[in-house]
């Protein structure tokens, strides 16, 4: 998988970016609703380890989280 950025687009029209990225937001949905921390599925969903900054792997998780679920709540019928 291509790397993403630090953080995922925002605004009301879906993008090439989440286009690309789309199978990651699925798998974020998926390990959420399973109730998987963020700690251990970063590794695996970014493809990275966490590293010394916490925060910042935090960040950049839950902002592909929230863009995850605008796709999966609106974002899909412009695929359409």
């Amino acid at each position: 998988m291509r790397a993403c950025r630090d953080s995922a687009p925002t605004g009301e029209t879906l993008t090439g970016y989440d286009r690309t990225f789309f199978k990651l937001y699925i798998m974020l949905i998926d390990a959420h609703d399973a109730g998987v921390s963020s700690d251990d599925s970063y590794p695996d969903l970014f493809d990275e380890p966490i590293g010394a900054d916490r925060q910042w792997a935090e960040r950049r998780h839950q902002s592909h989280l929230d863009r995850a679920r605008w796709v999966a709540a609106a974002g899909y019928r412009q695929l359409i």
